[in-house]
């Protein structure tokens, strides 16, 4: 085990919050089980006995059961990273270099993801769940340029929580493959803040309805980031619910009438 530092932004993040609480403490328990190259071996009997000895030796399989599940919210969220290199099963922390500064990082044990095993020498930046967003050469703006050049210009990093932060704004939450696509090619055209205004903007207009909301990558693949307004829909007023009650209410009493039976009339004697 090794001594490890949190960032504040970690208690902030919206891809964090997304998983368990047992999946937020799993996952710092990792940072001190992984090498200085942020590898570590995917075998979860040396992950809980490393990080959990205490819990593993009170409750076994519930300690097994919790760490396991826990590390698959963390892979299917693109926290963690799990491979096989050499035979071995492995995992790898994702955004390593961003979240942990190693001043004097020996060799890891195993390779990374890229292949590289030392913490300098590799080239992964980002989660390898969500690579950088760039243009392919020759394509978009042309110019006197070099494609090289043009492409370098055109490149759009994006931080490990960019995606989260975009969807968790936005009013709809289906599809999340088919979005995730979508916005690394959005972010090609349209900065973080401008994606995630545009999803605020979006979900909190009074004139769209849920059943009609856009799937998130439709909303993102026809540009709609900077949408005005929708117009308004008819009888979608904020008395809309109680007119239509009085409506119905009325139609009811009038309907009751009809089912009454006529009382006769009483002739009066002369």
């Amino acid at each position: 085990m090794r001594i490890r530092s949190t960032k504040p932004e970690f208690w902030k993040s919206r891809r964090i919050s997304s998983v368990s609480w047992d999946a937020r403490l799993v996952l710092k328990g990792l940072e001190s089980y992984v090498d200085d190259n942020g590898v570590g071996v995917d075998d979860i009997e040396l992950i809980v006995t490393d990080v959990f000895p205490r819990d593993m030796f009170a409750n076994p399989r519930e300690t097994v059961a919790r760490v396991s599940e826990a590390i698959t919210q963390l892979h299917q969220a693109g926290l963690v990273h799990r491979y096989e290199a050499n035979g071995d099963q492995l995992l790898y922390i994702s955004w390593w270099e961003s979240i942990q500064r190693i001043d004097k990082a020996s060799k890891g044990r195993n390779p990374r993801p890229d292949g590289t095993f030392d913490y300098k020498d590799s080239e992964i930046r980002e989660s390898v769940a969500s690579p950088p967003v760039t243009l392919a050469p020759g394509t978009e703006e042309q110019g006197n340029r070099g494609t090289e050049e043009q492409r370098k210009e055109k490149t759009c990093p994006m931080g490990p929580d960019d995606f989260m932060d975009w969807y968790m704004a936005y009013p709809r939450k289906e599809a999340r493959a088919a979005a995730e696509k979508a916005y690394t090619k959005a972010r090609s055209k349209a900065s973080q803040e401008v994606l995630v205004a545009g999803a605020e903007r979006y979900a909190a207009d009074p004139n769209r309805v849920g059943e009609f909301t856009k799937l998130p990558a439709t909303w993102l693949n026809g540009g709609c980031w900077d949408d005005e307004p929708l117009p308004p829909r008819r009888g979608n007023g904020p008395d809309h619910g109680q007119r239509a009650l009085a409506k119905g209410m009325e139609l009811l009493q009038g309907w009751e009438a009809q089912q009454r039976p006529h009382e006769p009339i009483l002739e009066l004697e002369a």
